[in-house]
């Protein structure tokens, strides 16, 4: 089997590669060597076992899936899961001005929080208790299965995932733009 092509699928399917192991392997020079050659690139990300990278789609690549709205090839996320990211995004980069990544770290219940409706309070302090039914505590284990959010580390807290790392500078600069415009927990008077 040819070696590049098999790093490469690795990679893929364990998404973050550390980058102790790779390294002591030698394996990273290939790895960048077998991903240029298929238009992706190699993103450094931090994982739950220490730094790592990650193979993302090259710079310069837009990448077509099939045709929008055909369920066959292209599949929306959920409206609760956006939210659940938009909050995320928000809460977890205090400051626009700042890099994206890695962010900060968020409680769970401050992004549940941001997602519910302004002015209902009854149902902000109803989230813990329905915490477990929430769509948007669903959404947080889908994100965070998917890498937009890091594995949960049993701490109760929300860190941007490897993911976002990969997110390029078009699109971070399109989030600062609209950054008032992502949810975030309203302090009720």
């Amino acid at each position: 089997m040819n070696e590049d092509a098999y790093l490469l699928a690795r990679a893929r399917a364990v998404r973050v590669v550390p980058l102790a192991s790779a390294g002591a392997l030698g394996e990273l020079s290939v790895l960048r060597r077998a991903a240029e050659d298929v238009q992706r690139r190699l993103v450094e990300v931090e994982g739950a076992g220490g730094p790592g990278v990650m193979v993302r789609w090259a710079l310069d690549v837009e990448p077509v899936s099939g045709v929008v709205g055909d369920p066959l090839t292209h599949r929306e996320a959920a409206p609760s899961q956006l939210l659940t990211l938009g909050a995320a995004v928000r809460l977890c980069w205090p400051d626009p001005e700042q890099p994206l990544y890695p962010g900060g770290a968020v409680a769970e219940e401050d992004v549940l929080g941001a997602c519910a409706p302004p002015g209902d309070g009854l149902l902000r302090e109803g989230m813990a208790l329905i915490g477990q039914t929430s769509a948007y505590r669903s959404a947080l284990r889908v994100l965070r299965a998917w890498g937009y959010l890091a594995a949960d580390a049993g701490d109760g807290m929300v860190r941007l995932g490897p993911v976002v790392a990969a997110w390029n500078e078009r699109d971070v600069e399109e989030l600062r733009r609209g950054y008032d415009l992502l949810p975030c927990r309203v302090e009720e008077e």
